[in-house]
């Protein structure tokens, strides 16, 4: 099984050598609970072309530090090519961006949260369609972002939301899965984060509110074991 991973950004430098890139993490995450899998990568924010649809067993696509309401021209040139996987029936995941990405590709709206950021550990509750694929219990999780998902895209199955995110996770009528945190992200690199953006993109009270139990357990293993089945479940060519 060959997985091409989408990188929608990089780590900074000063953070690459700790905690690697985005893809990295990724295969980390991923690759335990997937150990068949075969990683590849292409850098998308780059400007790298992704690999055509039909020659890969699946793509996931990370998160990013640019906004999809920001419109960046490498994010818009991937839309056609989500509607192209999409017909070939290649198996699609995206994490945060992604997740917004997918939603705004496949009809649904994606705008600057009214709350702000939402940062920190959050509990996200399934619904049942999501606990079938993850588990009827609350799932803790890293969230970093200030953009949501705000309208649906048409025939997607609502699987997780929490109070920040009400639309924190989608199934697809076809071969696509997607959520709003960041399972691949442990608490010491969110520490990093929020240490870098403080003053700049993150005040006193944000990071305190982040930090308070930003090191409690995290349910990263059980969200690797659900995405793992997506991609081992048959899924019919488009």
């Amino acid at each position: 099984m060959q997985i091409c991973i989408y990188e929608a950004d990089r780590p900074a430098p000063d953070q690459q050598p700790r905690f690697g890139t985005y893809a990295d993490m990724f295969e980390r995450w991923l690759g335990a609970a997937l150990p068949e899998a075969r990683f590849t990568r292409v850098h998308v924010a780059a400007g790298e072309p992704p690999p055509p649809p039909g020659s890969t067993d699946g793509v996931l696509i990370t998160g990013s530090r640019a906004g999809v309401p920001d419109r960046q021209p490498w994010a818009e040139a991937l839309i056609p090519h989500l509607h192209a996987l999409r017909d070939a029936g290649t198996p699609i995941a995206g994490i945060c961006f992604g997740h917004q990405l997918m939603a705004q590709a496949f009809g649904g709206t994606v705008a600057r949260a009214a709350r702000g950021w939402t940062i920190g550990r959050h509990l996200h509750d399934p619904t049942p369609a999501g606990a079938a694929l993850f588990g009827p219990s609350p799932l803790a999780a890293v969230s970093v972002h200030q953009d949501q998902v705000i309208t649906a895209p048409p025939g997607a199955q609502l699987l997780l939301r929490s109070d920040a995110s009400p639309h924190g996770g989608f199934r697809y009528p076809f071969p696509a899965l997607s959520v709003q945190f960041h399972p691949e992200f442990g608490a010491d690199y969110v520490d990093m984060v929020l240490d870098a953006g403080l003053g700049m993109r993150f005040t006193p009270e944000i990071l305190a509110e982040a930090q308070k139990d930003l090191h409690d357990p995290l349910d990263a293993d059980l969200v690797a074991q659900g995405f793992a089945r997506f991609f081992r479940a048959p899924h019919p060519e488009g």
